[in-house]
């Protein structure tokens, strides 16, 4: 499983936790989103329903 950065508030590195666990204890950590725009629409996508975070939700693109 990978693993990401958590920081503090200054985004300095205080360790590393699953994606999962960051979500569920909403702990910061190094991410990125990208938005997709055109005619000046965004375009979104559905979360699957039986994702573990914000499943059935609308979203941008693409996260890491």
């Amino acid at each position: 499983m990978d693993e990401l950065i958590c920081v503090d508030v200054l985004d300095r590195t205080i360790g590393k936790a699953s994606k999962e666990i960051c979500h569920q204890r909403g702990l910061l950590h190094r991410a990125f989103s990208v938005f997709l725009y055109r005619d000046g629409k965004l375009l979104l996508h559905q979360h699957a329903r039986n994702k573990y975070h914000s499943g059935g939700l609308w979203a941008n693109v693409c996260c890491s």
